[in-house]
């Protein structure tokens, strides 16, 4: 499964941003939380300050969705 994720973060200039990524994950390593470090990894190397990340089935992921064209998006492993 692929799933869309949005990691809360501060950038390479200390300004809040947001980092999006989608997640290649098996449904255990979802279950498991994997897909969140994943991302939060994925921002890390991509020279951003991670501090939360979302899925696009949390509230707040849900709500953010729309920020971002997803079709560009990295796609990284769990």
């Amino acid at each position: 499964m692929i799933i869309r994720c949005i990691v809360a973060a501060s950038n390479a200039g200390g300004e809040p941003d947001l980092f999006f990524v989608k997640v290649k994950c098996s449904l255990a390593q979802y279950e498991n939380g994997d897909h969140y470090k994943a991302a939060s990894e994925a921002a890390e190397e991509n020279g951003y300050e991670p501090s939360l990340a979302f899925d696009e089935n949390d509230p707040g992921g849900r709500a953010m969705l729309p920020l971002f064209v997803w079709e560009s998006a990295s796609v990284v492993k769990a």
